[in-house]
């Protein structure tokens, strides 16, 4: 038998029963609005999580690395792995993190200082500088990975496969949804 799910707390004004009559004006049924709702409260929920980089910053206090939080950033950004080029620049971390290029050095910089990443000559372009993790970057970067996978076990290790499946398939559509609906309205 399914247990209830626990709410979390809503930290965004409650909807209006105006919200509600404009989903239903927009032709959803009011479960639908009502789902719709709800998705959306969770979802306000999940970004300010994220925002604060809640679980990153668990991570770094839980596994002690020396770093701060914009080395994580860093080392995530060139996990991520070479841009359209082939190559991992300040350019691109700075593009990645939507940063100022000048900013981006600077981080770009204090990441070298500490060991985490090194620079490397473009293989493409003998002016350029390329960026890699060090073997200390993908000390950290691994200790991290297992830490966040391990919270997603934590978290998701009860759930019944179908369900994880199915939420999985679910918010890949919902995700895929929303970016073709934001896509169309910036053109």
């Amino acid at each position: 038998m399914d247990q209830p799910i626990k709410q979390p707390p809503a930290f965004c004004a409650p909807p209006t029963e105006e919200h509600r009559e404009l989903l239903l004006e927009l032709g959803m049924t009011p479960d639908a609005a009502q789902a719709t709702i709800d998705i959306d409260t969770y979802m306000g929920n999940l970004r300010r999580s994220m925002a604060r980089k809640e679980l990153g910053r668990l991570a770094l206090r839980d596994l002690q690395l020396g770093i701060d939080i914009t080395d994580l950033e860093i080392i995530s950004m060139i996990e991520h792995g070479p841009g359209p080029d082939g190559e991992i620049t300040v350019g691109l971390i700075a593009e990645r993190l939507a940063i100022d290029p000048s900013r981006a050095s600077r981080i770009v910089a204090d990441a070298v200082d500490k060991g985490i990443i090194r620079r490397v000559a473009s293989q493409s372009d003998a002016r350029r500088i390329g960026l890699e993790l060090t073997d200390i970057g993908r000390s950290h970067a691994e200790a991290i990975r297992h830490y966040k996978w391990s919270a997603f076990a934590e978290a998701l290790g009860a759930w019944p496969e179908e369900d994880l499946v199915t939420f999985a398939r679910l918010f890949r559509r919902f995700s895929t949804a929303v970016s073709d609906t934001k896509n169309a309205r910036a053109k």
